[in-house]
């Protein structure tokens, strides 16, 4: 039967997940109900093999065991983080740093652009022009008093 050639698997658990439902399912290749299930059977989700996470949950367990430090790193090839080199560790942490800094002057850089962009959009096109020569009488008197100003009394 299909439960003891499990068995012999390296791995007791195998995770899927599912799109359609965003939810993980954890199956125990090694758990007793398994041993009696042809090939063709299917696991339901029912059944005690199976666990079945939603995606908030499994991103809550990921952080956890990351935290407890019982995550190993993937692409460190599975090297405990205790044992990883602190050198490597603080320059890759300064350069995430400093891709973070950059990611967030581009954050707000694009927030003040689509602030403008919202306050553009919400004004009538006669609005605007109506500002626009506004702003070009404004600076034509502007410059008219510097000439003013800047002109030598003879």
């Amino acid at each position: 039967m299909i439960g003891n050639m499990l068995r012999e698997r390296e791995s007791q658990y195998i995770a899927t997940k599912d799109e359609g439902t965003q939810t993980w399912r954890i199956l125990d290749t090694w758990h007793d109900v398994l041993r009696d299930m042809n090939p063709e059977d299917e696991v339901e989700d029912t059944s005690p093999a199976v666990t079945v996470v939603t995606e908030g949950g499994f991103i809550a367990l990921v952080k956890e065991a990351s935290r407890l430090g019982v995550l190993q790193n993937a692409t460190s090839s599975f090297i405990p983080i205790d044992t990883r080199n602190e050198d490597d560790y603080s320059t890759n942490l300064k350069e995430k740093d400093e891709e973070l800094a950059k990611m967030w002057e581009k954050i707000v850089k694009y927030e003040e652009e689509i602030s403008t962009l919202r306050i553009s959009a919400s004004k009538s096109e006669g609005t605007l022009l109506k500002e626009l020569a506004m702003e070009t009488l404004l600076k034509l008197t502007l410059s008219s008093d510097i000439e003013k100003l800047t002109k030598r009394k003879d």
